[in-house]
């Protein structure tokens, strides 16, 4: 009996110091830093910001006084300029909320908040040189601020963000879990069983037939309550309307674009029985474009136009990709005529500028999203698609954003950035839309960021709405509920 006591206590303390040990030879290996250690590193990260901030403060002071330089003489790189010194204070803000390795400072910190009302202004300068000087005094009051070393703000970050904070520890603890060189030499070959004897994809993948695999956060979508019936501070409905508000303060008009998931449209791959069910048009998304119609906000509805076109699927050619989230160029393409048909019902549409556009056929080849994030890309082959890449008709230029030009501004997400600014390039849904109205468009995209992200980034760039008649914001349904950073009111004043 004792035997087997010591037997099991060995490999007891065996298991528990494996994980430890595998990751400090793999430190010693490797070169890189020792992870448990992070939590000594960060007792110390405070006092190496602090450097940190005064050198970046110096330099956007600095490059704001030869930003106005060039403004007073009209200098031609002005436009250029001012991009630099946006990311000047943007590479400020990032280290003012980069306390330590695993609790940033919030974006709504008053200091945080202070950078971000400079970039709102710094964006209006090129067309109002008068705001020069309230530029240069807001630089030289952040300059003052971290002009010294500051023992609070060093004693506030170890107290709100660092070690003495419960939630530092549980982050520290999370990241242990799943980022242990250990864990993560395993996890492929688990992974690996699983899949080929269970046929399980793993935690974020649902496995599907006619080689389909869904995004388990969308299926987790359909199935749940509806997150903007509960009592949340993040309601997406008071969202879209606050955005609305704010945009009309600009005389601007909003048209929102749900764009439905995978399993919204092919719910028969995953399950006959929520085939039934979505037959009767039954869907969470839809449901919230309904009720923003009822409350007065220009929506496109995706749903039926998507389920209409389904009809005409052949085999392998369908709206949504196999193994990734997005839809196929054929999808987007049809969106894109869906919405340039509603935008054409509009006001804007008197005024729009015109752009002569033409389109040629294209190929790109995808590697599916879903099967990447399950580690399933030897299962699930790339897939090749067919695009239409827009290009300028006189000078046969793929299109590009015009911010100076264009009267409508796309808010997006990836659905917006797949095929547009990666391969193959200006065959997204955004250059088939402006191909319909032969207008030239500007866009901003946050990938995984179209609920709040997206409009932060606006904020930031707030001048970019002068002269802009139309804002079109597109997310996919499952933001809803599982939007980064929720749901905020975002201002921009």
């Amino acid at each position: 009996m004792k035997r087997l006591t010591v037997l099991f206590t060995a490999i007891f303390f065996v298991m528990l110091l494996l994980p430890v040990s595998w990751e400090l030879a793999h430190s010693f290996r490797s070169g890189e830093a020792f992870a448990p250690l992070d939590i000594f590193r960060d007792v110390a990260s405070p006092f190496a910001r602090e450097a940190v901030l005064k050198r970046e403060a110096d330099s956007l002071n600095a490059g704001m006084e030869q930003v106005l330089s060039l403004a007073k003489s009209e200098d031609s790189t002005l436009a250029e300029k001012i991009a630099d010194l946006d990311g000047v204070a943007q590479n400020l803000k990032r280290s003012l909320m980069e306390v330590n390795s695993y609790m940033p400072l919030d974006s709504t910190d008053s200091a945080v908040a202070k950078i971000s009302d400079f970039q709102k202004k710094l964006a209006e300068l090129e067309s109002d040189v008068s705001l020069g000087d309230s530029l240069l005094q807001m630089t030289s009051e952040i300059r003052n601020a971290y002009a010294s070393f500051s023992l609070a703000r060093v004693a506030k970050a170890w107290w709100n963000h660092g070690i003495l904070n419960g939630k530092y520890l549980r982050a520290y603890e999370g990241r242990m879990e799943k980022e242990n060189s250990f864990v993560k030499k395993t996890r492929p070959v688990y992974q690996a069983f699983a899949w080929k004897v269970l046929k399980d994809p793993g935690e974020k993948a649902v496995y599907a037939d006619s080689n389909f695999l869904y995004y388990r956060q969308d299926v987790d979508f359909l199935v749940k309550p509806a997150p903007w019936t509960l009592d949340s501070l993040d309601n997406p409905i008071e969202a879209v309307l606050d955005f609305k508000a704010e945009l009309a303060k600009r005389d601007v008009e909003l048209l929102v674009v749900v764009v439905p998931g995978k399993p919204s449209i092919y719910p028969e791959f995953l399950n006959p029985t929520m085939y039934s069910l979505f037959e009767k048009e039954f869907s969470l998304g839809l449901r919230f474009v309904d009720t923003l119609q009822t409350l007065g906000v220009e929506t496109v509805n995706l749903y039926p136009v998507l389920k209409k076109a389904k009809e005409k699927d052949r085999k392998g050619d369908f709206l949504y990709l196999n193994t990734d989230t997005h839809w196929t160029p054929r999808g987007a393409r049809i969106a894109a005529e869906a919405i340039a048909k509603k935008v054409k019902q509009m006001n804007v549409a008197k005024t729009l500028p015109k752009l002569a556009l033409t389109d040629s056929l294209v190929t790109a080849v995808r590697t599916g999203d879903i099967a990447t994030m399950a580690d399933l890309e030897y299962a699930y082959p790339d897939q090749t698609v067919e695009a239409h890449q827009v290009k300028n008709a006189k000078t046969g230029a793929p299109l590009r954003s015009d911010f100076r030009k264009s009267q409508i501004l796309i808010l997006g997400d990836s659905y917006s950035r797949i095929y547009e600014t990666d391969a193959p390039m200006s065959a997204g849904w955004i250059s088939q839309f402006a191909s319909e109205l032969q207008t030239p468009v500007a866009s901003i995209i946050s990938d995984g960021g179209a609920s709040t992200l997206v409009r932060e980034k606006l904020a930031r760039r707030s001048g970019v709405l002068k002269n802009k008649k139309l804002v079109i914001w597109e997310f996919v349904e499952r933001d809803l509920r599982f939007g980064a950073e929720g749901w905020k009111k975002v201002r921009f004043d």
